[in-house]
């Protein structure tokens, strides 16, 4: 299946945790022997015009959406399957995609609460895989589209990404890349730890094991759980992961 693997960041200094992540996908994509594509803010041009100027003070919003539309592109191009990570997603383990016509990444959030540890499971858009005969990427662009245009901005980050995903996912059931995860504060805590709670309940919900994970650049030195990550403790995460004896 001829694959295209997409990546995109806003041009400036990436942090050297960052450029790892950036540089696993490209080794994987290599290993795997699909293409692969990295963009800065070009990634912005498939977007309407009167969107872009709407979502000038929302990048992260425009970014959800003109991910969708390039890879629309790339299949309408010729390739089979067009494949998108985000730039904090790191690959630590060899694995191969589904052949599904599309899948979204498995989001399994750990946090505090008065009882103790609680996950809630979800699904994220750090990772994207269509095929170009899937139906459901056109859907999701003509909504998250639909959505954009009547919205009032600004709206919440993950408006047309996991809080839209999530609730479609919740009806009508989508396909969902379980080796795909994400890391929050505490499970990162508990991965610089070695060990811990969070970490356990990540893996014990996921139903098979991780190979990716969405480290989650957003909560870059912001407290979170009682915890705050600097860019050092995301290095140190990064060389957890990559270590022989990874805990995931």
């Amino acid at each position: 299946m001829k694959t295209l693997v997409l990546q995109s960041q806003r041009p400036g200094v990436l942090p050297a945790w960052q450029r790892r992540c950036c540089d696993s996908v490209r080794a994987w994509s290599k290993l795997r022997g699909y293409d692969y594509s990295f963009c800065g803010d070009e990634l912005f041009r498939p977007l309407p015009p009167a969107l872009r100027e709407k979502l000038r003070i929302q990048p992260v919003v425009a970014t959800d959406l003109a991910r969708l539309l390039l890879m629309g592109e790339a299949l309408r191009s010729g390739y089979d399957r067009a494949i998108w990570c985000d730039a904090d997603l790191l690959i630590f383990r060899d694995f191969e995609p589904s052949d599904l016509d599309h899948s979204f990444g498995r989001e399994v959030w750990v946090q505090g609460r008065d009882d103790g540890i609680h996950s809630y499971r979800r699904i994220h858009n750090a990772w994207l895989q269509f095929t170009a005969d899937s139906p459901i990427l056109p859907f999701y662009i003509d909504r998250a589209t639909a959505l954009l245009e009547r919205v009032k901005i600004p709206v919440v980050p993950q408006f047309i990404g996991p809080k839209l995903l999530t609730a479609l996912h919740n009806i009508v059931g989508f396909n969902v890349q379980e080796r795909v995860g994400m890391l929050s504060p505490l499970c990162m805590r508990d991965l610089l730890m070695g060990a811990g709670p969070a970490l356990t309940e990540l893996t014990s919900v996921h139903a098979q094991e991780l190979a990716a994970v969405n480290l989650c650049a957003s909560y870059v030195d912001k407290p979170s759980d009682g915890v705050c990550h600097s860019d050092d403790d995301y290095s140190a995460a990064v060389r957890k992961l990559i270590a022989p004896n990874c805990p995931l």
